[in-house]
Protein backbone atom coordinates (compact mmCIF):
# COMPACT_ATOMS: atom_id res chain seq x y z
CA UNK A 1 0.00 0.00 0.00
CA UNK A 2 0.98 3.64 -0.81
CA UNK A 3 1.15 5.43 3.24
CA UNK A 4 -0.83 7.90 4.10
CA UNK A 5 1.22 9.24 7.05
CA UNK A 6 4.01 10.84 6.00
CA UNK A 7 7.47 10.81 7.42
CA UNK A 8 9.71 14.32 8.58
CA UNK A 9 13.67 12.62 8.50
CA UNK A 10 16.24 14.95 10.04
CA UNK A 11 19.83 15.40 8.40
CA UNK A 12 22.74 15.37 10.24
CA UNK A 13 26.26 13.47 10.55
CA UNK A 14 24.66 10.20 10.14
CA UNK A 15 22.73 10.77 6.72
CA UNK A 16 24.44 13.79 5.26
CA UNK A 17 25.90 10.87 2.11
CA UNK A 18 24.17 11.39 -0.46
CA UNK A 19 23.49 7.27 -0.24
CA UNK A 20 21.64 7.63 2.68
CA UNK A 21 19.81 10.28 1.79
CA UNK A 22 19.06 8.44 -1.56
CA UNK A 23 17.75 5.14 0.78
CA UNK A 24 15.45 7.20 3.29
CA UNK A 25 13.73 8.61 0.13
CA UNK A 26 13.17 4.36 -0.65
CA UNK A 27 12.45 3.48 2.96
CA UNK A 28 9.69 6.26 2.51
CA UNK A 29 10.90 9.83 3.69
CA UNK A 30 8.70 12.46 2.32
CA UNK A 31 10.27 15.89 4.45
CA UNK A 32 13.80 16.77 5.12
CA UNK A 33 14.36 18.29 7.64
CA UNK A 34 17.61 20.92 8.11
CA UNK A 35 17.59 21.86 11.80
CA UNK A 36 19.11 25.43 12.12
CA UNK A 37 20.23 25.11 16.06
CA UNK A 38 23.53 23.12 14.85
CA UNK A 39 25.54 22.67 12.13
CA UNK A 40 27.20 24.99 9.64
CA UNK A 41 26.11 27.04 6.99
CA UNK A 42 27.83 25.36 4.46
CA UNK A 43 27.12 21.99 6.14
CA UNK A 44 23.33 23.48 5.46
CA UNK A 45 23.70 24.24 2.28
CA UNK A 46 25.63 21.21 1.25
CA UNK A 47 22.65 19.01 2.65
CA UNK A 48 19.96 21.38 0.82
CA UNK A 49 21.80 21.18 -2.68
CA UNK A 50 22.11 17.27 -2.26
CA UNK A 51 18.15 16.47 -1.24
CA UNK A 52 17.40 19.30 -3.74
CA UNK A 53 19.39 16.85 -6.82
CA UNK A 54 18.33 13.81 -5.37
CA UNK A 55 14.52 14.57 -6.02
CA UNK A 56 15.03 16.02 -9.19
CA UNK A 57 17.28 12.88 -10.39
CA UNK A 58 14.48 10.74 -9.13
CA UNK A 59 11.84 12.91 -10.24
CA UNK A 60 9.43 12.62 -6.92
CA UNK A 61 8.20 15.29 -4.91
CA UNK A 62 10.23 15.70 -1.50
CA UNK A 63 10.02 18.87 0.93
CA UNK A 64 12.90 20.34 2.84
CA UNK A 65 11.97 22.03 5.60
CA UNK A 66 14.43 24.48 7.17
CA UNK A 67 13.69 24.31 11.19
CA UNK A 68 14.70 28.03 12.91
CA UNK A 69 16.35 27.84 16.16
CA UNK A 70 14.07 29.96 17.87
CA UNK A 71 14.55 31.94 21.57
CA UNK A 72 16.19 28.76 22.93
CA UNK A 73 17.83 29.51 26.14
CA UNK A 74 21.34 27.91 26.68
CA UNK A 75 24.41 28.11 29.23
CA UNK A 76 27.40 28.72 27.56
CA UNK A 77 31.41 29.22 28.60
CA UNK A 78 31.51 26.17 30.98
CA UNK A 79 34.48 24.26 31.10
CA UNK A 80 34.98 21.36 29.18
CA UNK A 81 34.38 19.47 31.59
CA UNK A 82 31.25 20.78 32.94
CA UNK A 83 30.19 22.59 36.29
CA UNK A 84 29.33 20.20 39.51
CA UNK A 85 26.04 21.70 40.76
CA UNK A 86 25.20 19.73 44.71
CA UNK A 87 21.61 20.08 45.87
CA UNK A 88 21.04 22.95 48.18
CA UNK A 89 24.14 24.86 46.82
CA UNK A 90 23.88 28.37 45.92
CA UNK A 91 24.35 29.36 42.16
CA UNK A 92 23.45 32.50 40.24
CA UNK A 93 22.85 32.66 36.99
CA UNK A 94 24.06 36.03 35.04
CA UNK A 95 22.47 37.39 31.68
CA UNK A 96 26.19 36.65 29.68
CA UNK A 97 29.12 37.54 30.87
CA UNK A 98 31.55 35.03 31.36
CA UNK A 99 31.83 31.76 33.38
CA UNK A 100 33.43 31.74 37.23
CA UNK A 101 33.11 28.68 38.42
CA UNK A 102 35.41 29.28 41.09
CA UNK A 103 33.66 32.27 43.26
CA UNK A 104 31.56 31.50 46.24
CA UNK A 105 28.66 30.90 44.31
CA UNK A 106 29.83 29.89 41.55
CA UNK A 107 28.21 32.22 38.36
CA UNK A 108 27.09 30.72 35.29
CA UNK A 109 26.07 32.52 32.01
CA UNK A 110 23.22 31.59 30.35
CA UNK A 111 22.24 33.20 26.71
CA UNK A 112 19.43 35.60 28.05
CA UNK A 113 19.71 39.34 28.45
CA UNK A 114 16.56 39.67 30.13
CA UNK A 115 17.07 36.54 32.60
CA UNK A 116 16.43 39.14 35.80
CA UNK A 117 13.69 41.19 34.50
CA UNK A 118 11.78 37.96 33.20
CA UNK A 119 12.13 35.68 36.01
CA UNK A 120 10.68 36.23 39.62
CA UNK A 121 11.87 34.76 42.92
CA UNK A 122 10.39 31.44 43.40
CA UNK A 123 10.14 30.60 39.32
CA UNK A 124 11.25 26.64 38.73
CA UNK A 125 14.56 26.65 36.37
CA UNK A 126 15.53 23.28 34.52
CA UNK A 127 18.55 23.04 32.87
CA UNK A 128 20.26 20.05 30.64
CA UNK A 129 16.15 18.37 29.83
CA UNK A 130 14.99 19.04 32.99
CA UNK A 131 17.81 16.30 34.49
CA UNK A 132 18.88 19.39 36.99
CA UNK A 133 17.11 22.12 38.70
CA UNK A 134 16.94 25.00 40.43
CA UNK A 135 14.90 27.24 42.28
CA UNK A 136 14.98 31.21 41.91
CA UNK A 137 15.42 32.72 45.27
CA UNK A 138 16.51 36.57 44.48
CA UNK A 139 17.00 38.55 41.68
CA UNK A 140 20.53 40.44 40.87
CA UNK A 141 21.42 43.07 38.60
CA UNK A 142 22.50 41.05 36.38
CA UNK A 143 20.74 37.58 36.92
CA UNK A 144 19.38 35.28 39.47
CA UNK A 145 20.83 34.14 42.90
CA UNK A 146 19.60 30.00 43.05
CA UNK A 147 19.20 27.26 45.19
CA UNK A 148 20.40 23.93 43.97
CA UNK A 149 17.24 21.42 43.50
CA UNK A 150 17.98 18.99 41.79
CA UNK A 151 21.81 18.57 41.40
CA UNK A 152 24.31 16.82 39.07
CA UNK A 153 27.47 17.70 36.25
CA UNK A 154 26.15 21.04 33.81
CA UNK A 155 28.25 21.46 30.79
CA UNK A 156 27.88 24.11 28.05
CA UNK A 157 25.40 24.65 25.53
CA UNK A 158 22.69 22.82 27.71
CA UNK A 159 19.27 24.14 27.46
CA UNK A 160 17.68 26.57 30.12
CA UNK A 161 13.64 25.92 30.50
CA UNK A 162 11.28 28.48 32.93
CA UNK A 163 8.26 26.25 33.00
CA UNK A 164 4.98 28.29 33.09
CA UNK A 165 6.46 31.72 32.17
CA UNK A 166 6.04 33.45 29.35
CA UNK A 167 9.01 34.97 28.27
CA UNK A 168 9.98 38.84 26.77
CA UNK A 169 11.88 37.09 24.01
CA UNK A 170 9.79 36.05 20.67
CA UNK A 171 10.65 34.52 17.91
CA UNK A 172 11.88 34.90 15.48
CA UNK A 173 15.16 36.37 16.97
CA UNK A 174 17.79 37.93 14.71
CA UNK A 175 19.65 34.60 13.91
CA UNK A 176 16.31 33.08 12.77
CA UNK A 177 16.04 36.19 10.61
CA UNK A 178 19.59 35.67 9.05
CA UNK A 179 19.24 32.15 8.47
CA UNK A 180 15.84 32.58 7.30
CA UNK A 181 17.31 34.46 4.30
CA UNK A 182 19.70 31.79 3.71
CA UNK A 183 16.82 29.40 3.66
CA UNK A 184 14.52 31.45 1.34
CA UNK A 185 17.89 32.14 -1.20
CA UNK A 186 18.15 28.42 -1.27
CA UNK A 187 15.00 27.56 -2.11
CA UNK A 188 13.42 25.61 1.05
CA UNK A 189 9.86 24.70 1.04
CA UNK A 190 8.84 24.98 4.73
CA UNK A 191 10.01 26.73 7.40
CA UNK A 192 9.45 25.96 11.18
CA UNK A 193 9.81 28.46 13.89
CA UNK A 194 10.54 27.32 17.15
CA UNK A 195 9.26 28.01 20.52
CA UNK A 196 6.12 29.91 18.99
CA UNK A 197 3.88 31.67 21.84
CA UNK A 198 1.57 33.01 20.24
CA UNK A 199 -0.31 33.91 16.19
CA UNK A 200 1.85 36.96 16.46
CA UNK A 201 5.39 35.30 15.79
CA UNK A 202 3.67 33.25 13.35
CA UNK A 203 2.62 36.55 11.51
CA UNK A 204 6.23 38.19 12.20
CA UNK A 205 8.06 34.86 10.18
CA UNK A 206 5.16 35.06 7.09
CA UNK A 207 5.63 38.95 6.59
CA UNK A 208 9.51 38.49 6.46
CA UNK A 209 8.77 35.68 3.99
CA UNK A 210 7.04 37.65 1.72
CA UNK A 211 9.42 40.81 2.02
CA UNK A 212 12.09 38.32 0.77
CA UNK A 213 9.72 37.44 -2.23
CA UNK A 214 9.61 33.83 -1.12
CA UNK A 215 6.10 31.59 -1.08
CA UNK A 216 7.31 29.64 1.79
CA UNK A 217 4.79 27.64 3.95
CA UNK A 218 5.19 27.97 7.77
CA UNK A 219 5.19 25.52 10.81
CA UNK A 220 4.38 26.31 14.04
CA UNK A 221 6.24 24.35 16.64
CA UNK A 222 4.30 24.34 20.23
CA UNK A 223 6.99 23.64 22.37
CA UNK A 224 5.72 26.37 25.69
CA UNK A 225 3.07 26.06 27.56
CA UNK A 226 2.17 29.64 26.74
CA UNK A 227 1.22 28.26 23.36
CA UNK A 228 -1.55 26.08 24.56
CA UNK A 229 -3.20 29.25 25.74
CA UNK A 230 -3.33 30.80 22.06
CA UNK A 231 -3.88 27.31 20.56
CA UNK A 232 -6.87 28.39 18.07
CA UNK A 233 -4.96 31.46 16.90
CA UNK A 234 -2.04 29.77 16.07
CA UNK A 235 -3.26 27.33 14.41
CA UNK A 236 -5.54 29.91 12.30
CA UNK A 237 -2.26 31.36 11.40
CA UNK A 238 -0.28 28.30 10.82
CA UNK A 239 0.21 26.33 7.12
CA UNK A 240 1.08 23.13 9.50
CA UNK A 241 1.81 23.20 13.59
CA UNK A 242 4.49 20.67 15.14
CA UNK A 243 3.73 19.06 18.77
CA UNK A 244 7.46 19.09 19.86
CA UNK A 245 7.57 17.03 22.52
CA UNK A 246 11.07 17.48 23.73
CA UNK A 247 10.79 20.91 25.07
CA UNK A 248 6.86 20.62 25.15
CA UNK A 249 7.75 18.09 28.27
CA UNK A 250 10.31 20.26 30.25
CA UNK A 251 8.07 23.65 29.93
CA UNK A 252 4.71 21.90 30.83
CA UNK A 253 4.24 19.02 33.22
CA UNK A 254 5.18 15.84 31.77
CA UNK A 255 1.96 14.11 32.34
CA UNK A 256 -0.10 17.32 30.30
CA UNK A 257 2.28 16.18 27.01
CA UNK A 258 0.22 13.30 26.04
CA UNK A 259 -3.14 15.44 26.33
CA UNK A 260 -2.00 18.52 24.53
CA UNK A 261 -1.33 15.81 21.89
CA UNK A 262 -4.38 14.67 21.52
CA UNK A 263 -5.45 18.22 21.70
CA UNK A 264 -3.48 19.68 19.23
CA UNK A 265 -4.00 16.93 16.16
CA UNK A 266 -7.94 17.24 17.39
CA UNK A 267 -8.12 21.10 16.64
CA UNK A 268 -5.53 20.77 13.65
CA UNK A 269 -7.78 18.20 12.53
CA UNK A 270 -11.12 19.80 12.63
CA UNK A 271 -9.48 23.13 11.20
CA UNK A 272 -8.11 20.98 7.99
CA UNK A 273 -4.23 22.28 9.27
CA UNK A 274 -1.41 19.35 8.99
CA UNK A 275 -0.25 18.14 11.93
CA UNK A 276 3.44 16.61 12.69
CA UNK A 277 4.05 14.62 16.44
CA UNK A 278 8.06 14.72 16.80
CA UNK A 279 10.92 13.95 19.29
CA UNK A 280 11.88 10.32 20.79
CA UNK A 281 9.36 8.58 18.79
CA UNK A 282 12.17 5.67 18.44
CA UNK A 283 14.75 7.23 20.19
CA UNK A 284 15.85 3.94 21.26
CA UNK A 285 17.17 3.10 17.81
CA UNK A 286 19.56 6.03 18.20
CA UNK A 287 21.98 2.80 19.33
CA UNK A 288 19.72 -0.50 19.09
CA UNK A 289 18.66 -2.42 15.76
CA UNK A 290 15.03 -2.63 17.04
CA UNK A 291 12.48 -0.02 18.59
CA UNK A 292 10.64 -0.48 22.32
CA UNK A 293 7.34 -1.93 22.29
CA UNK A 294 6.22 1.48 24.22
CA UNK A 295 7.72 3.14 20.78
CA UNK A 296 6.02 1.07 18.11
CA UNK A 297 2.60 2.16 20.00
CA UNK A 298 3.70 6.06 20.33
CA UNK A 299 4.05 5.87 17.01
CA UNK A 300 0.98 4.01 16.15
CA UNK A 301 -0.89 6.30 18.51
CA UNK A 302 -0.27 9.53 16.84
CA UNK A 303 -1.37 8.08 13.16
CA UNK A 304 -4.76 6.12 15.28
CA UNK A 305 -4.79 10.39 16.29
CA UNK A 306 -5.07 11.43 12.83
CA UNK A 307 -1.56 13.00 12.58
CA UNK A 308 -0.54 14.22 8.98
CA UNK A 309 3.52 13.16 9.35
CA UNK A 310 5.76 11.65 12.15
CA UNK A 311 9.28 13.18 12.49
CA UNK A 312 12.66 11.69 13.41
CA UNK A 313 15.14 13.89 15.25
CA UNK A 314 18.45 12.13 16.43
CA UNK A 315 17.46 9.36 15.31
CA UNK A 316 18.28 10.30 11.56
CA UNK A 317 20.46 12.79 12.14
CA UNK A 318 23.55 11.12 14.44
CA UNK A 319 21.97 7.67 15.56
CA UNK A 320 23.75 4.16 14.65
CA UNK A 321 20.99 3.04 12.84
CA UNK A 322 19.45 6.08 10.23
CA UNK A 323 18.21 4.31 7.31
CA UNK A 324 16.74 0.77 9.42
CA UNK A 325 14.74 3.19 11.65
CA UNK A 326 13.29 5.04 8.94
CA UNK A 327 12.15 1.79 7.48
CA UNK A 328 10.81 0.17 10.90
CA UNK A 329 8.53 3.70 11.36
CA UNK A 330 7.42 3.61 7.70
CA UNK A 331 6.47 -0.24 8.85
CA UNK A 332 4.27 0.67 11.59
CA UNK A 333 3.02 3.48 9.82
CA UNK A 334 1.65 1.31 6.97
CA UNK A 335 0.11 -1.89 9.81
CA UNK A 336 -1.15 1.41 11.77
CA UNK A 337 -3.20 2.83 8.78
CA UNK A 338 -4.03 -0.52 7.36
CA UNK A 339 -6.13 -1.33 10.37
CA UNK A 340 -8.07 2.05 10.44
CA UNK A 341 -11.64 2.65 9.55
CA UNK A 342 -11.83 6.38 7.46
CA UNK A 343 -14.64 7.34 5.26
CA UNK A 344 -18.14 8.16 6.62
CA UNK A 345 -17.85 7.90 10.16
CA UNK A 346 -15.16 10.52 10.31
CA UNK A 347 -16.62 12.99 8.16
CA UNK A 348 -20.38 12.75 9.96
CA UNK A 349 -17.99 13.42 13.03
CA UNK A 350 -16.66 16.39 11.13
CA UNK A 351 -19.80 17.92 9.81
CA UNK A 352 -20.28 20.43 12.53
CA UNK A 353 -17.17 21.86 11.08
CA UNK A 354 -18.36 22.57 7.51
CA UNK A 355 -21.13 25.43 8.33
CA UNK A 356 -20.21 28.90 6.27
CA UNK A 357 -17.01 26.98 4.52
CA UNK A 358 -18.43 26.21 0.75
CA UNK A 359 -15.28 24.63 -0.75
CA UNK A 360 -14.57 22.50 2.70
CA UNK A 361 -18.39 21.25 1.57
CA UNK A 362 -17.61 20.61 -1.79
CA UNK A 363 -14.33 18.65 -1.11
CA UNK A 364 -16.45 16.60 1.45
CA UNK A 365 -18.48 15.62 -1.35
CA UNK A 366 -15.99 14.70 -3.73
CA UNK A 367 -14.62 12.09 -1.06
CA UNK A 368 -18.40 10.86 -0.18
CA UNK A 369 -18.58 10.40 -4.38
CA UNK A 370 -15.46 8.25 -4.42
CA UNK A 371 -16.62 5.94 -1.82
CA UNK A 372 -20.40 5.78 -3.05
CA UNK A 373 -19.08 5.32 -6.41
CA UNK A 374 -15.45 3.25 -5.73
CA UNK A 375 -13.68 5.58 -7.34
CA UNK A 376 -10.21 4.77 -8.26
CA UNK A 377 -8.53 8.03 -7.51
CA UNK A 378 -9.56 11.72 -6.33
CA UNK A 379 -7.83 14.25 -8.33
CA UNK A 380 -7.40 17.44 -7.17
CA UNK A 381 -5.92 19.95 -9.48
CA UNK A 382 -4.38 22.61 -8.12
CA UNK A 383 -2.03 25.49 -8.46
CA UNK A 384 -1.88 26.64 -4.58
CA UNK A 385 -2.51 23.20 -3.00
CA UNK A 386 -5.52 24.16 -1.41
CA UNK A 387 -7.70 21.81 -3.31
CA UNK A 388 -5.37 18.74 -2.20
CA UNK A 389 -5.77 19.93 1.48
CA UNK A 390 -9.20 20.38 1.72
CA UNK A 391 -9.97 17.54 0.12
CA UNK A 392 -7.24 15.18 2.50
CA UNK A 393 -8.84 16.95 5.50
CA UNK A 394 -11.54 14.61 5.00
CA UNK A 395 -9.29 11.55 5.56
CA UNK A 396 -10.78 9.87 2.53
CA UNK A 397 -10.04 6.03 2.00
CA UNK A 398 -9.69 6.96 -1.94
CA UNK A 399 -6.46 7.67 -3.10
CA UNK A 400 -5.39 11.19 -3.89
CA UNK A 401 -3.85 12.74 -6.27
CA UNK A 402 -2.83 16.39 -6.79
CA UNK A 403 -1.86 17.50 -10.33
CA UNK A 404 0.05 20.78 -10.23
CA UNK A 405 2.63 22.83 -12.47
CA UNK A 406 3.97 24.80 -9.22
CA UNK A 407 7.15 22.89 -8.62
CA UNK A 408 7.02 24.65 -5.15
CA UNK A 409 3.31 23.27 -4.36
CA UNK A 410 4.68 20.03 -6.08
CA UNK A 411 6.35 19.79 -3.00
CA UNK A 412 5.63 21.23 -0.02
CA UNK A 413 3.27 18.86 -0.81
CA UNK A 414 4.35 15.80 0.33
CA UNK A 415 3.77 16.82 4.01
CA UNK A 416 0.07 16.63 3.80
CA UNK A 417 -1.67 13.26 4.79
CA UNK A 418 -2.47 11.01 1.65
CA UNK A 419 -1.76 13.57 -1.18
CA UNK A 420 0.16 12.21 -3.84
CA UNK A 421 1.19 15.48 -5.63
CA UNK A 422 2.42 15.39 -9.37
CA UNK A 423 3.98 17.73 -11.63
CA UNK A 424 2.39 18.83 -14.84
CA UNK A 425 4.03 21.35 -17.52
CA UNK A 426 0.98 23.82 -17.07
CA UNK A 427 -2.83 24.35 -16.89
CA UNK A 428 -4.63 24.94 -19.90
CA UNK A 429 -7.28 27.65 -19.86
CA UNK A 430 -9.56 25.05 -21.31
CA UNK A 431 -10.84 22.74 -18.55
CA UNK A 432 -10.89 19.54 -20.41
CA UNK A 433 -7.73 19.99 -21.98
CA UNK A 434 -6.04 20.07 -18.79
CA UNK A 435 -7.76 16.85 -17.95
CA UNK A 436 -6.84 15.32 -21.58
CA UNK A 437 -3.29 15.79 -20.20
CA UNK A 438 -3.99 14.66 -16.79
CA UNK A 439 -5.06 11.22 -18.10
CA UNK A 440 -1.95 10.82 -20.57
CA UNK A 441 0.18 11.41 -16.90
CA UNK A 442 -2.44 8.86 -15.04
CA UNK A 443 -1.99 6.11 -17.34
CA UNK A 444 1.89 6.72 -17.67
CA UNK A 445 2.11 6.21 -14.38
CA UNK A 446 -0.49 3.20 -14.31
CA UNK A 447 -2.73 5.52 -12.10
CA UNK A 448 -5.88 5.32 -14.31
CA UNK A 449 -6.55 3.15 -17.47
CA UNK A 450 -9.09 3.84 -19.48
CA UNK A 451 -12.41 3.71 -18.61
CA UNK A 452 -11.39 3.78 -14.59
CA UNK A 453 -13.45 6.42 -12.87
CA UNK A 454 -12.00 9.38 -10.77
CA UNK A 455 -13.64 12.37 -9.23
CA UNK A 456 -11.77 15.51 -10.35
CA UNK A 457 -11.84 18.59 -8.14
CA UNK A 458 -10.34 21.83 -9.35
CA UNK A 459 -11.28 25.81 -9.60
CA UNK A 460 -13.33 27.31 -12.50
CA UNK A 461 -11.52 29.48 -14.57
CA UNK A 462 -8.68 27.50 -14.35
CA UNK A 463 -4.85 28.40 -13.61
CA UNK A 464 -6.04 30.23 -10.45
CA UNK A 465 -4.82 30.15 -6.82
CA UNK A 466 -7.86 29.37 -4.46
CA UNK A 467 -11.63 28.94 -5.45
CA UNK A 468 -12.51 25.40 -5.13
CA UNK A 469 -15.58 25.00 -7.32
CA UNK A 470 -16.09 21.70 -9.40
CA UNK A 471 -16.54 18.47 -8.74
CA UNK A 472 -16.44 16.14 -12.29
CA UNK A 473 -16.96 12.54 -12.65
CA UNK A 474 -14.71 11.54 -15.02
CA UNK A 475 -13.71 8.41 -16.99
CA UNK A 476 -10.35 8.00 -17.71
CA UNK A 477 -9.81 8.26 -21.99
CA UNK A 478 -13.03 8.89 -22.69
CA UNK A 479 -13.01 13.18 -22.76
CA UNK A 480 -14.97 13.93 -26.08
CA UNK A 481 -13.26 17.16 -27.73
CA UNK A 482 -15.71 20.34 -27.29
CA UNK A 483 -18.18 17.99 -24.11
CA UNK A 484 -19.13 20.21 -21.53
CA UNK A 485 -17.99 18.46 -18.61
CA UNK A 486 -19.99 17.33 -15.91
CA UNK A 487 -19.91 19.59 -12.94
CA UNK A 488 -21.32 20.71 -9.78
CA UNK A 489 -23.84 22.99 -10.29
CA UNK A 490 -22.36 25.26 -7.91
CA UNK A 491 -19.91 27.94 -8.49
CA UNK A 492 -18.65 29.31 -5.46
CA UNK A 493 -17.17 32.38 -6.12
Amino acid sequence: MTANTKIICTIGPASSDRQVMERFLDAGMNVARINFSHGTVREHERRIRALQELRRRRGTSLAVMQDLSGPKIRVDGLPAAGVRLEVDRRVHLTAGGTCDCGADPPRIPVSYPKLADDIPPGTTILLDDGRLELEAEQRLQNGLACRVVRGGILSSHKGVNFPGRKLSAAAPTEKDLEDLRFGVKMGVDWVALSFVQSAADVTRLKEEIRRLGGRQLVIAKLEREAAIDELQAIIFESDAVMVARGDLGIEADIAMVPVYQQRIIRDCNASGTPVIVATQMMESMMHSALPTRAEANDVATAIFAGTDAIMLSGETAVGEHPVETVEMMRRIADRAEGSMLRGPRRRRERAEDLRGEPEQALANAVCSTAEALSAKAIIAQTISGATARLIARNRPATPIYATTPDERTYHQLSLVWGVRPLLVPDMEKDFMETVRKNDALLAEKGILTEGDLAIISAGIPPGRAGGTNLMKLHRAGRQEAGRRPAVSPATLE
